[in-house]
């Protein structure tokens, strides 16, 4: 894990130093500390989680680390984010208020484990049993169908006008 991050800011130094140190315009000088800015900043946010003992906002589906939450606001890079869920010390902050963290639940795994299992434990021990049948399986079937006597031969109507 240490050195995928080690392996992509050694190689975000080694471009921008390329970039710089070679006769570029100001323009693309500032172009590539820009790349190479953006670059560091996107490795802290993750589609997955990726540090289970660091605190961490969710929010759309991403992972934020670095930020810091404050008034039921999340700040990451100049950013503030809002209706998501900050995590902290096994406590989940939403919209200002605290509550207990549960693995599972709006983007909290204690561990990798948890998060691996994820699937396997929704199935395995479901609280929700399903729901008896409580009412009659015929009762939206056809009544004509149901009530057709197989035995004779089907006949054709023919329709005739009905009298005055």
């Amino acid at each position: 894990m240490i050195k995928k991050v080690f392996r992509k800011l050694a190689l975000i130094a080694a471009l921008s130093s390329t970039l710089i140190f070679t006769a570029c315009t100001p323009q693309e000088q500032a172009l590539a500390t820009g790349a190479v800015a953006g670059a560091v900043i996107a490795t802290s946010v993750y589609s997955s989680p990726y540090y289970y003992n660091q605190p961490y906002y969710y929010y759309g589906g991403r992972y934020y680390y670095g930020g810091y939450y404050r008034g039921g606001y999340y700040y990451h890079n100049g950013r503030r984010y809002r209706n998501g869920h900050y995590y902290n010390h096994g406590n989940r902050y939403h919209n200002g208020h605290k509550y207990r963290a549960e693995n599972g639940r709006h983007g909290y795994y204690s561990s990798k484990n948890h998060y691996n299992n994820r699937h396997r434990t929704k199935r395995n021990n479901s609280t929700t049993r399903p729901r008896p049948q409580t009412r009659d399986r015929n009762y939206n079937t056809n009544k004509r169908h149901t009530r057709r006597d197989t035995s004779r031969p089907r006949t054709t109507r023919t329709s005739r006008p009905r009298g005055r």
